[in-house]
């Protein structure tokens, strides 16, 4: 449970901006492949950020910069449900490694979704 809670945390708490964002102070990563070929040319640019908005309930910027923040969001918090349905049990069900496939899966198409509809000019920030 520690690792979307987490994730969960840092984003409701950050302080994010459509150009970068920070955690106390401290700025959040800056992408390589974004900063040498553009934001649309990785399907990961923005990612953070918009993870971070959509933590705070700011939706219509969060999907000008990556609509895979809201995918990030939402495997969290079904990351959280999933791991109270473990404690709940006291055992690991296969069901349970099944669905944890199954967001990875989600993840990763969701990203390079996301990334199809940027690069076709759906969304702009």
């Amino acid at each position: 449970m520690a690792l979307p809670s987490t994730v969960l945390l840092l984003a409701a708490s950050s302080e994010v901006t459509l150009k970068s964002a920070t955690w106390f102070g401290v700025r959040g990563p800056v992408c390589p492949l974004g900063w040498a070929l553009g934001e649309c040319a990785c399907p990961g640019c923005g990612l953070t950020r918009s993870t971070a908005m959509v933590a705070q309930g700011r939706f219509g910027e969060a999907l000008a910069l990556n609509p895979a923040g809201f995918v990030v969001v939402g495997l969290c918090a079904s990351a959280l449900a999933l791991h109270a349905d473990v404690l709940r049990r006291s055992r690991v069900l296969d069901a349970h490694l099944s669905l944890r496939h199954v967001g990875r899966w989600v993840f990763g198409v969701g990203v390079v979704v996301a990334w199809a509809m940027r690069g076709m000019g759906w969304f702009t920030t």
